[in-house]
């Protein structure tokens, strides 16, 4: 733990016989950060973001083609198959590779919350079923379950005081 004192010349840190200013210790902290590299972040997360989504695509348009359904009537069996997927490639170890190296592209779908709720119950698996698998994996859910719950609550009031909106 690095002692702090206080002389003439203002505060200083004491590291191993090394003492710094915080405006010398940040200047030094700054040049051994790594670099950020936010496009090289921004393109992978968006193809395989988009990977994602026409993996998607392209399950619908089987349920559409081989089950005789409606765009809307294959939307939900579309999800349950990503969901599927993602918890299968999460129990293999492969997702969390895939999302390491993605980021944000692998996490916002359904997919990487799916991912979130598996990773957390293989975690706590044991600490029994209940106790563990069953409270770890939604305490995740949870929250999230709470923000579209509420976000729901407040688009239904704007839609009835403003009448805004689409189809009913």
């Amino acid at each position: 733990m690095p002692a702090k004192s206080k002389n003439s010349s203002g505060a200083r840190i004491k590291l191993n016989r090394l003492s710094l200013t915080e405006q010398e210790y940040k200047q030094v902290s700054d040049r051994h950060q790594p670099k950020k590299k936010i496009w090289g972040n921004c393109l992978r997360a968006f193809l395989v973001g988009g990977f994602i989504c026409l993996i998607g695509q392209c399950i619908q348009q089987l349920f559409m083609t081989f089950a005789d359904m409606t765009s809307r009537e294959a939307a939900s069996p579309t999800v349950a198959v990503l969901i599927l997927i993602s918890v299968v490639m999460t129990c293999l170890g492969v997702y969390d590779k895939i999302a390491q190296w993605a980021g944000a592209g692998s996490a916002v779908p359904v997919t990487g919350f799916a991912n979130s709720m598996c990773s957390a119950a293989i975690e706590a698996r044991s600490e029994g079923l209940v106790l563990g698998v069953g409270a770890n994996m939604f305490r995740l859910a949870g929250s999230v379950i709470v923000f579209g719950v509420v976000a729901a609550f407040i688009i239904g009031v704007i839609h009835v005081i403003f009448g805004l909106g689409g189809v009913h």
